[in-house]
C-alpha cells in the first residue's frame, strides 16, 4: 500500500489548465470535479484576465483532462528564471 502511494506521488505533474471562453463559475466547478475524480487536486484558480486552474494530477490522466470540452490548452507548470538586462 505504501509503495502504491509513493508511486502516485512520484507520478504527479502540475499543469496550468486554461479554460475556454466564455468562462463561468460552472467551468471552474466542472474542472475541479473532473480533476478530483482523476485523483488530482486544484491548487489555485486564476480568475482575473487569465481564466485557468493550477492542478496537480497523476501523469496518466493528462491526455484525458486535455480532451475535456472546457479546456482551451494545458501547459506543464515549471520554474522559470527571469534575467533583466539594461
Amino acid at each position: 500500500m505504501l509503495k502504491r502511494y509513493l508511486h502516485q506521488i512520484a507520478s504527479r505533474v502540475d499543469y496550468i489548465v486554461a479554460l475556454k471562453s466564455p468562462v463561468s463559475e460552472n467551468s471552474y466547478k466542472e474542472a475541479k470535479k473532473d480533476i478530483e475524480s482523476m485523483g488530482g487536486k486544484v491548487t489555485y484558480e486564476f480568475r482575473a484576465a487569465f481564466k485557468a486552474v493550477l492542478a496537480s494530477l497523476p501523469s496518466d490522466h493528462v491526455s484525458t483532462l486535455s480532451s475535456k470540452p472546457y479546456v482551451d490548452f494545458m501547459e506543464e507548470d515549471k520554474s522559470g528564471k527571469l534575467t533583466i538586462c539594461s
